[in-house]
């Protein structure tokens, strides 16, 4: 299976489901054979129970032999907190059951297995949580986008409740089973059901349910606007709490036109997280925003306004009013079986990010790159999730959105409310004519390049050892001595050889290390790699200069910057990359330049030296543009306006520093509620650009 041929979470979780649902026939067996000790019948079924995990370990680990092993080590402990847990309980559980009802043990505890997975699955349903823990089944996470998968304290607790839960049960066995009475079958059974249920009572304390009342207390803002209810860190500033629930009206009227209905119904919560981390430990789900329509709730993690991923959700919520069904999205019997390609198509229609391309063309380099999906199989039962996601979600966006162009609103309004209904058969008939659509769309070299980089990344089913490497990963992030982060980013890139991604991260960690003899064998092999897309050799390059001038050789720098610049790259890279070359030909701009590029200074020190920079250069407005941009990362909205002002009013290196210092201008304008000038910069932003920035600048002044 996916994901599960190796010592990971779903290979845990699927053996810890087995122990769950047939580690109670032990036990069972154990009560009728031993008629004459209780005791003795808990010990052979426990032992059986927890010895038979041996047999499936070891054929995982022997596997290893067939395929390239993922880190044993890393999946031990998910292993054993998933699996030997529910092993023990079911074991007990099936011996408890095999004394009260012999001839009906299996059936009993078939109803306690059924009982406890409508408690554990409960608060997924009419709870804001999309985790879920299950004493027999194990654990669910959340979704699959989220890779970073590692034992919490929250599991560990939960998995010494199951434990206790199977002292209890021993204990009712010690009680029911020969010889009677038993007291410490009762001293058990109380000793050890009282703690099991003590510790359930703190279940949202220990983060194994989440409730709304929770989760307002934890995040402690709130805000009601006509159609939502805002909840955010309580403490978000009042403007931002304004700009914010200006902007999320105007997203929710913005789906509304789109889905071609009228904003009303009732109103829906959207919670905004501090963090990724607070995220997980409250709700699940990390990285990953999700809604769940049929409670008209959305939950995301917390970004200055207007936030990048509101418009996505809302298209969820909102759908929710065509689709109807139990849980508010198209799908066979009902929305029962759900249509992700369908239901995940139509809400990147409704909300594709702005930027540099259309989703169309970003949708027309996948076809010409041949990484464009096979929209029939795409939207078939189940296969959604079995494509990469960004593939996914761009192939199913740009079809839904042709079909919109095409049809109408109503249209898809029909195919959004059943899988079943004539539209919805008949735009799978419709792919043809698409790609003949999208063949005309115009392809650019640059959209091609960059696409090879965005789009190159397989589907998590595909991956070697998801878990492991994002785990790592985040573990390297996060670590403060640099040469532990090379360590864990040279096991990522043994792991996961076919990404030279993570080549570059270790690249970049052993340069902060000072390993010049390790970093150029890692620059070796990340140059010679053969998926090495053009953008990240032109990052890879760029991040080499940068060493080169830190170390002080201008000469060397600027040959690699130069090397990057005849490749394609994003446009904040491609910006960089500019300032870098005017600047390590200019030693009097090392100062201010140096720090800020090559060693992500941002100190106030930093700032005073761009300030004297700029002073120096009346004609030039580099050094103003530079010091908006730092003042926008910092929020000092009205500095940020002045010095974009003055940047937009000298010489700038090109066209793409002028629309940046436009777009700085506008969005400062914003947050400080002057409506003009912003409109003003919005209008330059759009005029004559091409069709993505053209949309960028018409979603700011639909915003204002």
């Amino acid at each position: 299976m996916p994901l599960a041929d190796h010592l990971g979470y779903e290979f845990s979780e699927a053996v810890a489901l087995a122990a769950g649902i047939f580690g109670a026939a032990p036990g069972i067996a154990a009560a009728r054979i031993e008629r004459e000790s209780s005791a003795r019948a808990l010990g052979r079924a426990v032992l059986f129970g927890l010895g038979a995990l041996l047999l499936p370990l070891l054929i995982i680990l022997l596997n290893g032999l067939r395929r390239p092993a993922c880190d044993p080590l890393s999946g031990l402990p998910l292993f054993v907190a998933l699996a030997a847990p529910s092993a023990a309980l079911a074991a007990a559980l099936g011996v408890a059951c095999g004394f009260l009802a012999s001839r009906r043990a299996a059936l009993l505890y078939a109803a306690a297995f059924v009982a406890s997975l409508v408690v554990a699955l409960w608060p997924v349903v009419r709870g804001p949580q999309v985790f879920a823990f299950h004493h027999l089944g194990g654990m669910y996470p959340g979704p699959i986008y989220d890779e970073a998968i590692r034992p919490s304290r929250g599991l560990w607790l939960f998995r010494a409740a199951t434990l206790l839960y199977a002292g209890a049960c021993a204990g009712i066995a010690l009680l029911a089973g020969p010889p009677r009475p038993r007291r410490r079958g009762l001293l058990l059974l109380l000793l050890c059901g009282g703690a099991a249920v003590l510790l359930s009572l703190q279940a949202e304390r220990w983060h194994w349910k989440a409730s709304a009342a929770g989760l307002e207390a934890e995040l402690g803002g709130r805000l009601e606007t006509p159609h939502l209810v805002l909840h955010f860190p309580r403490e978000k500033p009042d403007a931002e709490r304004d700009l914010l629930a200006r902007s999320a009206e105007a997203d929710l009227r913005a789906v509304a036109r789109f889905l071609g209905i009228e904003p009303g119904g009732a109103k829906i919560d959207v919670y905004l997280y501090r963090s990724a981390d607070e995220k997980r430990t409250l709700v699940g789900a990390a990285d990953t925003s999700f809604t769940k329509p049929w409670l008209r709730q959305i939950h995301t993690n917390d970004a200055p306004a207007p936030h990048p991923i509101l418009r996505h959700e809302l298209v969820h919520a909102l759908g929710a009013r065509i689709a109807g069904g139990p849980w508010g999205v198209p799908g066979r019997l009902r929305g029962l079986l759900p249509e992700m390609a369908l239901i995940e198509g139509v809400a990147v229609a409704g909300d594709w990010s702005p930027g540099e391309f259309t989703l169309h063309e970003e949708a027309r380099a996948l076809r010409q790159l041949k990484l464009l999906p096979d929209l029939d199989r795409l939207f078939q039962p189940g296969l959604f999730y079995a494509e990469s996601g960004p593939r996914a979600y761009t192939a199913a966006g740009s079809f839904v959105c042709w079909l919109w162009e095409t049809r109408g609103p109503a249209w898809l309004r029909k195919s959004y409310e059943s899988r079943e209904s004539r539209e919805s058969r008949e735009s799978r008939d419709l792919v043809p004519q698409y790609l003949q659509f999208l063949d005309t769309v115009p392809a650019p070299d640059r959209a091609l390049a960059l696409a090879s980089q965005r789009y190159s990344a397989p589907a998590i089913l595909r991956k070697r050892c998801a878990h492991e490497v994002a785990g790592l990963a985040r573990e390297a992030a996060q670590a403060r001595d640099p040469a532990a982060a090379a360590a864990l980013w040279q096991k990522c890139a043994g792991l996961e050889p076919d990404d030279p991604a993570l080549l570059i991260s270790l690249l970049r960690a052993q340069l902060a290390a000072k390993d010049p003899a390790a970093a150029r064998e890692t620059e070796m092999k990340a140059l010679g790699h053969p998926k090495l897309a053009r953008p990240q050799r032109a990052q890879l390059l760029t991040e080499l200069g940068d060493a080169a001038w830190k170390a002080g050789d201008a000469g060397e720098a600027q040959e690699r910057y130069r090397e990057a610049a005849q490749l394609p790259q994003a446009e904040p890279a491609e910006r960089g990359l500019t300032v870098r070359l005017g600047a390590v030909a200019d030693r009097q701009s090392w100062p201010a330049l140096r720090p800020l590029l090559v060693e992500g200074d941002t100190s106030p020190a930093v700032l005073l030296a761009l300030r004297d920079l700029d002073l120096l250069r009346p004609r030039n407005g580099l050094a103003a543009y530079l010091i908006a941009k730092q003042l926008q990362n910092r929020g000092a909205w009205e500095e940020c306006a002045k010095y974009a002002a003055s940047a937009l009013g000298r010489e700038l290196p090109g066209p793409l520093f002028l629309q940046e210092a436009l777009r700085m201008q506008g969005i400062a304008a914003w947050h400080l509620g002057d409506q003009n000038t912003a409109r003003a910069a919005f209008t330059a932003l759009g005029k004559d650009a091409p069709a993505g920035r053209a949309l960028e600048a018409s979603r700011w002044l639909e915003l204002l």
